[in-house]
């Protein structure tokens, strides 16, 4: 019982220390120079509990070493957002097997984010429109459209990249992030 207990008060410690640093980057609009895989699986612990509540496995597949000069909480709302949209969106019929992926590749003096879901996915008519501010198929259950206006805003504006999509209906639901090493000052 002691063992359960420091393991438990152990991953409770580490939880609250990932919640820390994501919530002060994400409050904090100033650039630093991190390590992307680590801060990435910071930013994931955070939002373990969510992934758990709707059964789904997140992989992460993302080289040791890719050093980014960016705003951080930008990142980590951009992040939080992809997979907030997957969970409410992407997995609404309690899909089995609900899976999202993150591939990190680097050259060129550019990161590519490679994220994946493979949940209900979307026709061409919402893809169209997916980026539109207040478009959402889903405003009876609360939903006020701006997720993907916002992950759009993240990318372009606040971390100076550009941002890919592709879906069809039932094939899951795919973005191409761009963005540079080194952002430029605004």
């Amino acid at each position: 019982a002691t063992d359960i207990l420091t393991a438990n008060t152990q991953r409770a410690a580490q939880l609250i220390n990932s919640f820390k640093q994501v919530a002060v980057d994400k409050t904090a609009v100033s650039q630093r120079e991190f390590e992307l895989t680590s801060y990435l699986q910071e930013v994931l612990h955070s939002l373990q509990p969510e992934l758990n509540r709707k059964h789904c496995q997140f992989s992460l597949h993302s080289p040791p070493g890719i050093l980014l000069h960016t705003d951080a909480g930008a990142l980590a709302q951009l992040l939080t957002h992809l997979v907030m949209n997957s969970l409410q969106h992407g997995f609404v019929d309690a899909t089995a097997n609900a899976e999202i992926s993150l591939v990190v590749s680097s050259s060129a003096g550019q990161v590519l984010l490679e994220y994946r879901d493979n949940g209900a996915g979307m026709n061409s008519d919402t893809l169209k429109r997916l980026f539109d501010p207040f478009f959402t198929t889903k405003r009876s259950e609360g939903h006020s459209g701006l997720g993907a206006h916002i992950v759009y805003n993240l990318v372009t504006a606040q971390l100076h990249g550009n941002i890919y999509v592709s879906s069809e209906p039932g094939q899951g639901v795919h973005y191409r992030i761009l963005l540079p090493l080194q952002r430029r000052p605004d």
